[in-house]
């Protein structure tokens, strides 16, 4: 049988867009926890510290996907090239700053920092979470030896399962930073489940364009 090796990526942008809007959408969860007022304060959550890890993969390992320097194919996000790292840099440096200012400010006031130790009751499932992201990135990046990846079924897949995976971030901001519901000693398993299944959506789709 004969697929046609024209590359579609997904959702039509440039190679590594999809990857550079999950990694933003990872980094504004985490700004945003550390951010919200001390009435609406959780502890950040366990499993968005492995998906810190995917967002280290994008930037550490590119992938042959993304077009490099000398190539005429547009960055990521039609940007220039370095942008999206410039932008999680440099926002990572204004939330640390600002809560440095406010601490420095009122020393009184509650350490926003201390959101960063996960509880007790997070660290039990650190194994959901590690299991997730390793089987994740590890059956996205298998399924790029297939014979049938460059097929349009294939291209129309990976282009829903990045669907996917952006609703499933920008869901689960939603309900961390506004619902504010997150904590694992009130939802119990349920809450991990649903952590553990938008980890392992976001590593496959990484594995899968790696």
């Amino acid at each position: 049988m004969h697929y046609t090796e024209i590359p579609r990526h997904p959702l039509g942008l440039p190679p590594g867009s999809v990857r550079a809007i999950l990694a933003l959408q990872v980094v504004l969860t985490f700004w945003l926890l550390l951010l919200v007022p001390e009435q609406q304060k959780v502890v950040i959550p366990l499993y968005l510290y492995f998906l810190v890890a995917l967002v280290m993969i994008f930037f550490v390992s590119h992938g042959k996907s993304i077009a490099r320097k000398k190539d005429p194919t547009p960055s990521p996000l039609y940007l220039p090239g370095g942008s999206v790292r410039f932008i999680i840099v440099a926002g990572t440096a204004a939330v640390i700053g600002y809560l440095t200012y406010l601490r420095q400010t009122d020393p009184d006031a509650p350490n926003r920092f201390d959101r960063l130790n996960p509880t007790m009751a997070q660290l039990e499932y650190w194994k959901f979470y590690v299991g997730a992201l390793l089987i994740g990135f590890t059956l996205g990046y298998a399924v790029r030896v297939l014979p049938f990846q460059h097929s349009y079924a294939y291209q129309s897949f990976q282009a829903w399962t990045a669907i996917l995976a952006m609703f499933s971030l920008t869901a689960d901001m939603i309900f961390q930073v506004f619902i504010n519901t997150t904590l694992v000693e009130k939802l119990g398993l349920g809450v991990v489940y649903w952590q553990t299944a938008v980890t392992g959506i976001a590593a496959f789709y990484y594995g899968s364009r790696s």
